[in-house]
C-alpha cells in the first residue's frame, strides 16, 4: 500500500507504508504507529515506531520508522532507516520497496547520483514496477541538469577569474602610467628650479655702467703703458768708455 508523501513530486514521489506484523511485545506500539501514521500524525507515529524498536529490532519497523521521519522532512535518518531495513532483511519484496523509498530520500536530497543507483537496485527485484521506473528516468534527468548547472557555474567562475585578472592588469598599468607620468613632472620641475646652478662667465651679461668701467680701466691702463713707453725712448744712451 503506498501512501502519498507530504511533500513527494507528484505521485512518483510516494513512499510505500509496510503493515505491522503480529508479535506479542512490539505489534501494540506498531499498530499504533500505523494509525497515527495513517492520521499524517507523522511525530506520534515517530514515536510508536521507536518504542517498538526498543522492543524488538524487525526491518519491518525501520522501514516505517523511515517513512515517518521522510515525511518530517528529515532525509539523512530516513535514509539511514531504510539502509538499515535492506541490510537487516532478506524478504526481497521489502528490501525492493526499502530501496525504493532510499531512491525517493536522496532524490529530495538532490543526490540524484544515489537515487539513480537505489532505484536500479530495486528494479532488479521488481523488474516490472512502473514507478520505480519512472523515478528512475526523473532521477536521470535532474542529473543531467545539476552536470549541465555546475559545469556552467564553473565556465562562469573562470570567466570572471579572467575579467578580473584582465581588470587587475588594466588598473596595474594605470597605476604605472601615472606614476611614470608623476616622476617625469617632478624630474622636469627639479630641472627648472631657479639657483640651482650658476651660469658660466661666457653666460654671464655685464649691465651698460659695468661696461663703461672696464672701458675706462682699460684706457687708462692702455694711456699708462703709451707714457712709459715715451720716457724709454727719450733717454740718452750711456757714453761710451775710450781707453
Amino acid at each position: 500500500m503506498k501512501w502519498n508523501s507530504h511533500f513527494g513530486l507528484f505521485f512518483l514521489l510516494n513512499i510505500i507504508l509496510l503493515p505491522a506484523g503480529w508479535c506479542q511485545t512490539d505489534y501494540p506500539w506498531l499498530r499504533f504507529g500505523d494509525q497515527f501514521y495513517e492520521n499524517e500524525s507523522f511525530q506520534d507515529a515517530e514515536t510508536a515506531y521507536r518504542k517498538a524498536l526498543e522492543e524488538k529490532q524487525k526491518p519491518t519497523t525501520s522501514f516505517n520508522l523511515g517513512n515517518t521521519v521522510y515525511n518530517q522532512n528529515r532525509m539523512p535518518e530516513a535514509i539511514q532507516q531504510y539502509q538499515k531495513s535492506i541490510e537487516s532483511t532478506k524478504d526481497p519484496l521489502l528490501k525492493a520497496n526499502a530501496y525504493y523509498n532510499l531512491g525517493n530520500a536522496h532524490y529530495q536530497n538532490q543526490e540524484f547520483d544515489k537515487s539513480i543507483e537505489a532505484y536500479k537496485q530495486s528494479l532488479k527485484l521488481q523488474p516490472s514496477d512502473e514507478d520505480t521506473k519512472k523515478n528512475l528516468m526523473m532521477a536521470m534527468r535532474q542529473l543531467q541538469q545539476q552536470q549541465q548547472q555546475q559545469q556552467q557555474q564553473q565556465q562562469d567562475q573562470e570567466k570572471n577569474k579572467d575579467q578580473s585578472k584582465e581588470n587587475q592588469d588594466q588598473q596595474d598599468q594605470q597605476n604605472q602610467d601615472q606614476q611614470d607620468q608623476k616622476d617625469k613632472q617632478t624630474t622636469q620641475q627639479n630641472q627648472s628650479q631657479p639657483g640651482e646652478e650658476k651660469p658660466s662667465p661666457s653666460e654671464e651679461k655685464l649691465s651698460e655702467e659695468e661696461a663703461r668701467e672696464i672701458l675706462k680701466a682699460v684706457e687708462r691702463e692702455d694711456q699708462r703703458v703709451q707714457e712709459k713707453l715715451k720716457k724709454t725712448s727719450g733717454s740718452k744712451a750711456p757714453p761710451v768708455k775710450d781707453w
